[in-house]
């Protein structure tokens, strides 16, 4: 039992043994309060009179992480697919089994659980090993203390059950769960994830109060925490279905991308952890970190020369992305530029004046610029679209928009002649010149661009 369990019940105890006939009642009343005295704690709803309170220990309030997952309380955590949830806590039930600090929070020891219905165990032992290494624990330091579950592809994975009436019973898998944890002592436990153990509907508030009431109880039965892994709904919202997920937790997580810097460039490894709705701290206190080599640290606690190598490659990354931004908004409105410091169209000086460079500085674009010129990637005197007179305008153009226009579409070589279907058997080779793209984008007037923007999937 504990502390504040046994204090609450010392509490409730004493309001039964004191309780008697209060003066100033008539006899109904005072035949009522004398049957309260009579009646054993367990016919009792738990009440407690505030002041039984007097003379008590107040409770300290207790963490499982601290400042960001309550002790005997379940804690929702959500985050974009692919950004890593599933990593992140395996690492978070790691972290409580060495008794290491997570990302630089202190974290209570414990026996913790990870329970995943997405990742096979071969999935789970690789990220395992890279999780090791990033903590700098070893195999030995995880034995009795952590315990790794698969059950993808399992059938009948929910923990709960509801009726027409939408009362909830408890499953075999929650029986099944409950004796595990039992079983092995455990005190941290994640479940990966909300859509594959919560069968009812998450926009029935009632339905969503009741599965969490559930793992609320199983928090306060081992002492300890419950992590629910989910995901945010589609429109942008932190978290799917029902507000009651909202309300019902006392800490919600919400896991994403690091947001861009002041000029616009993001690490694609980057994270940020933010608190969006402690009910016990404060509320929005956040935490920046990277996806390195299998697993997630602090910028802080990579070796100097390695974290001051990732952040030039980060910082040179954005820059060539923003810089061929910028060049499709360029060439897409017809405006040519020049690699040509003293020309009024010099591509920096031109692209950090527009608003898609988002801040980026007339030196950064220098530097994108020489770096992909030297990559090849861009070219300095491309042809890009006619004019009326049909001559051709040049500027920098990306090396890979040269495309052949089939209304010139001429051999050199005489014995070539059309195929049976009409069309031009003629190859790149072949042609008199290379010719630009017919779009400004690189691609055919109204096709999308070759290259990807800045975000897009690859």
């Amino acid at each position: 039992m504990s502390e504040w369990d046994r204090i609450g019940r010392e509490a409730r105890l004493r309001v039964v043994d004191e309780v008697g006939p209060p003066p100033g009642r008539d006899e109904a009343d005072n035949a009522r309060a004398a049957a309260v005295g009579k009646l054993a704690p367990a016919s009792l709803l738990p009440f407690v009179d505030a002041s039984s309170f007097e003379g008590l220990p107040v409770p300290v309030l207790d963490w499982q992480l601290k400042g960001w997952e309550p002790r005997r309380s379940c804690v929702l955590v959500t985050g974009l697919g692919a950004s890593g949830k599933s990593l992140l806590y395996q690492q978070r039930m790691t972290c409580s089994a060495a008794g290491v600090p997570f990302l630089g929070i202190d974290v209570t020891p414990g026996i913790s659980i990870y329970l995943t219905c997405e990742d096979d165990l071969a999935e789970l032992h690789r990220r395992q090993d890279s999780i090791n290494a990033a903590l700098g624990i070893t195999w030995s330091d995880l034995r009795g203390r952590l315990f790794l579950i698969s059950l993808k592809g399992e059938p009948n994975n929910e923990l709960c059950t509801f009726d027409g009436s939408g009362r909830m019973s408890p499953s075999e898998r929650w029986q099944q769960l409950r004796e595990t944890i039992r079983t092995v002592g455990a005190t941290h436990v994640t479940i990966d994830n909300v859509a594959h153990v919560f069968s009812g509907s998450e926009i029935v508030r009632n339905h969503v109060a009741a599965f969490v009431g559930l793992l609320d109880r199983l928090a306060t039965e081992i002492d300890g925490g419950v992590i629910l892994l989910g995901h945010p709904n589609k429109e942008g919202a932190e978290y799917s279905g029902s507000t009651a997920w909202e309300n019902q937790v006392r800490s919600r997580i919400y896991l994403s991308l690091e947001k861009a810097d002041s000029e616009g460039i993001s690490d694609p490894d980057g994270r940020l952890l933010t608190n969006s709705k402690p009910n016990y701290a404060r509320r929005g206190q956040s935490i920046s970190f990277i996806w390195h080599e299998w697993a997630f640290r602090l910028r802080d606690d990579l070796p100097p020369n390695r974290a001051a190598e990732m952040a030039a490659t980060t910082q040179a990354s954005g820059e060539n992305a923003r810089f061929l931004e910028c060049l499709e908004k360029a060439t897409g409105e017809r405006r040519s530029t020049s690699v040509s410091r003293s020309a009024p169209t010099y591509a920096p000086r031109l692209f950090a004046r527009m608003t898609t460079a988002r801040g980026m500085t007339v030196a950064s674009f220098e530097r994108a610029m020489e770096r992909l010129l030297h990559l090849g990637t861009i070219r300095a005197d491309m042809p890009l679209w006619k004019r009326e007179n049909r001559a051709w305008v040049h500027g920098i153009g990306l090396a890979r928009d040269v495309a052949p226009d089939p209304a010139l579409n001429v051999c050199t070589e005489p014995h070539v002649t059309p195929t049976e279907s009409g069309g031009n058997p003629c190859t790149a080779e072949h042609l008199h010149v290379s010719l630009p793209p017919k779009g400004g984008n690189g691609a055919p007037l109204g096709a999308a661009a070759p290259y990807p923007k800045p975000g897009d999937p690859k």
